[in-house]
């Protein structure tokens, strides 16, 4: 098993880039929805926000969230900081299902909100992302 800890370490950094780069890209994506005034447009920009929902990001979190479940225990992470970071974890799920309402939500009234609003969302990932990274590098508890 010890041999198998560098390729889910691996795999779990890799995974997490890439769901991290996802929950700071949807917040952009949407905010161009007030902007279209294009049909055409609009349908390549609903079609930009579920692909990137939908193939990049969901398959990246859960493929993250397995690696790091797997890691817990040949690691022997048992500290607090563990505990805090799980629940700021959750605390991205979170966002990452509310990203997926967004993109439904988008699809049906693409001007629901004005941009700046979707622009204001980026300062949950923002907070987020290196509230994690503090507590897995720091390990303060």
């Amino acid at each position: 098993m010890a041999a198998l800890i560098p390729w889910l370490k691996t795999v779990h950094i890799a995974a997490l880039i890439v769901w991290c780069a996802c929950l700071f890209a949807l917040p952009a994506l949407y905010a161009g929805f007030p902007d279209l005034r294009d049909p055409r447009g609009m349908l390549r920009h609903r079609a930009m926000a579920r692909f990137t929902f939908i193939a990049i990001a969901s398959p990246a979190a859960v493929i993250a969230i397995i690696a790091g479940t797997l890691l817990i225990h040949p690691t022997g992470s048992y500290a607090g900081w563990l505990v805090l970071k799980l629940g700021v974890v959750a605390m991205m799920v979170f966002f990452h299902v509310v990203c997926g309402r967004i993109v439904v939500m988008l699809h049906d009234h693409p001007r629901a909100w004005a941009a700046g609003t979707h622009r204001s969302l980026l300062a949950v990932p923002l907070i987020l992302i290196p509230t994690v990274l503090f507590l897995v590098l720091a390990k303060p508890l």
